[in-house]
């Protein structure tokens, strides 16, 4: 599969998410070649799961920090959106489950090859749930589905799917700090306790491509070899969905 390639520069999350979903339905119409755009987030944003309730977030907080956040277009839990890399990548053909869980591993192998040349002991991890079995928790990065990304066992990377008839979307964080530890500060949460519970599990369950490899790591420097990586593994992917781009 031939793939089209795009390094945007950083936007609005409203922006971002919005592009997202008119890709989406322009790849179900058979009017968009197999796209993968990569891009950063003009400032710290917040985004919910498509059905995730929107209480989960503490309104004060939000409200007094001005914190921006958005809807995701696609299912999941929250996200905090900085010091990070973020790949979103648009096919149609993929008409059911099994497509949408075929994208994820060839998406997971292409991301952890990219974090591989720059050193990070990424892997695409096949144990754990489905990505659709697990329920909407909380926060993106408490659990792991299967073929997510992790280095050490530790999730270095949150996916989430948009399925219609004939396409699919799926977009995620590719972690190169620890910003997203900073969506605890803006959940509602019973009590500071519990608070401070969440983010030591955050923290024991994610990682950064910069605390792998114990320097500062820019979203730019991820940019080349992981999109080089995608190149590769999309080389092979078996949906036929490459003719749109063949035809034109």
């Amino acid at each position: 599969m031939f793939l089209h390639i795009e390094q945007l520069p950083a936007k609005p999350g409203s922006v971002l998410m919005r592009e997202d979903f008119d890709l989406l339905q322009a790849a179900e119409r058979g009017d968009l070649p197999p796209t993968l755009r990569f891009y950063e987030w003009e400032e710290p944003t917040i985004s919910l799961g498509f059905h995730q309730d929107a209480s989960v977030l503490d309104d004060e907080r939000i409200s007094h920090a001005k914190q921006m956040w958005v809807r995701r277009p696609t299912g999941g839990a929250a996200v905090m959106h900085s010091q990070e890399l973020t790949y979103s990548i648009i096919l149609s053909g993929c008409t059911g489950q099994g497509d949408g869980s075929l994208v994820q591993q060839f998406v997971s192998e292409a991301i952890a090859k990219g974090l591989q040349r720059i050193g990070v002991a990424a892997e695409a991890d096949a144990r754990g749930e489905p990505m659709t079995a697990l329920p909407n928790r909380i926060s993106c990065f408490v659990r792991t589905s299967r073929w997510e990304v992790t280095a050490y066992s530790k999730k270095i990377v949150g996916s989430a799917q948009r399925r219609l008839t004939n396409a699919i979307l799926q977009h995620g964080s590719i972690l190169v700090g620890n910003d997203h530890l900073r969506i605890v500060d803006f959940l509602l949460m019973r009590n500071e306790p519990d608070r401070e519970k969440l983010r030591n599990k955050l923290a024991e369950k994610a990682t950064s491509a910069s605390e792998q490899l114990g320097r500062v790591v820019s979203p730019g420097e991820l940019r080349v070899p992981i999109a080089e990586a995608f190149t590769e593994v999309f080389s092979r992917f078996p949906i036929a969905t490459a003719r749109l781009t063949e035809d034109r």
